[in-house]
């Protein structure tokens, strides 16, 4: 086996012996002599990097070998070279949910790691954390100047993504940090839109809370549209006490009663929604704030009260799969994608509702309601 990929081999196992032994001679020879020269440029060099563009510190990050990045990272193996899919060892380290070896990437070696670099779906470190949950990778980031703004091919930032998922702690701890980020301009999907969709009541209740606009409206209508759409009938509850306006119209011109008159399983919630009292109807003199309850109090008054929540935090998390209703490509290169290279990562495993998922009313998709919502990211549906 030739020294290079011994020593990619050894990085992706874990093999801290067999890596001094590939590198520690070439630290040792002296640099004066041109021969010496020569022989370190012949020598095994840590940022060697495989036909997928992983260098021995993606492996290691990517497979959670933190004594083997402290290494690597001691024999100059650089933080700052992208595989092909443009992910930085960085981006792995917090997919996979590793503070330590986030913090051990941003801060030591001879290139630090560049909290905000962008892979080729301009993606940043920050966007995996948030959406696996990894709470304090997120925390990490955040501490090292990690721009939570920064959108993706999708124009998802961190918090549509956190939200998406339903990653409670994650989501406030990124509006702890940043209040603002639930300011953003009118036409996209907005967190609530994603959380309400996705049935993830604990974290509609959190922007609720942070003060959100809950009359929002997107080219599919308010926070109403897609959760009724998507049978989710606590979070319908949710938003009609915190005054959602069940008049809203969407971009066809259709209020969610009227795109629910086709459906006879939406019974319930279409029921719901004609219980509202009509002076409900009426423009309210702050968005979101008319008929206020108790659910809609500042951020951390309900804390006792909320739904119970699976702990995301990285010790508790098996793999980078865990807890996500339809796993995204990862940032790492699936065995086969374009090479015989194993990289040894768990197979996604198959999503069972928790006790904040709410099951969908509907058998199947309400076709014409939905216009094109196929995607996983706009609606999570059981079929029973």
């Amino acid at each position: 086996m030739p020294r290079e990929q011994e020593l990619l081999e050894a990085a992706r196992l874990g093999n801290i012996a067999v890596i001094e032994k590939l590198l520690a001679p070439k630290a040792k020879r002296s640099p004066v002599s041109l021969q010496a020269l020569a022989s370190l440029r012949r020598g095994t060099s840590p940022n060697c990097q495989d036909n997928t563009g992983y260098t021995p510190l993606h492996h290691a990050a990517l497979n959670g070998h933190r004594e083997v990045v402290a290494l690597l990272l001691n024999y100059g193996a650089s933080a700052n070279l992208a595989d092909s899919k443009g992910s930085y060892p960085l981006h792995l380290a917090a997919w996979t949910g590793n503070a330590d070896i986030v913090r051990s990437l941003i801060l030591h070696g001879p290139s630090h790691a560049k909290v905000n670099e962008r892979n080729k779906d301009s993606e940043t470190p920050l966007h995996f954390a948030a959406q696996y949950g990894h709470t304090a990778v997120v925390k990490v980031l955040l501490e090292h100047h990690a721009d939570p703004t920064m959108r993706n091919k999708r124009e998802e930032a961190p918090l549509d993504l956190a939200c998406l998922y339903g990653r409670l702690d994650t989501v406030e701890l990124l509006l702890r940090k940043h209040p603002t980020l639930l300011d953003r301009p009118g036409g996209q999907s907005t967190p609530l839109h994603l959380a309400s969709r996705n049935g993830h009541k604990p974290v509609v209740q959190v922007l609720l809370e942070a003060g959100i606009d809950v009359n929002k409206t997107t080219e599919n209508g308010s926070a109403l549209h897609e959760a009724a759409l998507c049978g989710k009938v606590d979070i319908v509850r949710l938003l009609l006490d915190c005054g959602v306006d069940p008049l809203i119209q969407d971009k066809s011109g259709q209020t969610v009663l009227e795109l629910l008159a086709g459906i006879p399983k939406a019974s319930e919630i279409t029921k719901l929604i004609k219980e509202v009292p009509s002076n409900n109807n009426d423009p309210p003199s702050k968005p979101g704030l008319h008929h206020m309850n108790k659910l809609c109090l500042p951020i951390g008054s309900l804390d006792s009260a909320r739904e119970p929540v699976t702990d995301s935090s990285p010790e508790h998390v098996q793999s980078p799969y865990d807890n996500v209703p339809q796993p995204l490509p990862s940032p790492y290169h699936n065995p086969g994608d374009d090479d015989e290279e194993d990289h040894d990562i768990p197979a996604p495993r198959q999503r069972t509702l928790s006790s904040s998922d709410e099951e969908n009313l509907y058998d199947e998709p309400p076709l014409e309601a939905y216009r094109g919502r196929e995607d996983k990211r706009t609606c999570t549906m059981n079929h029973r």
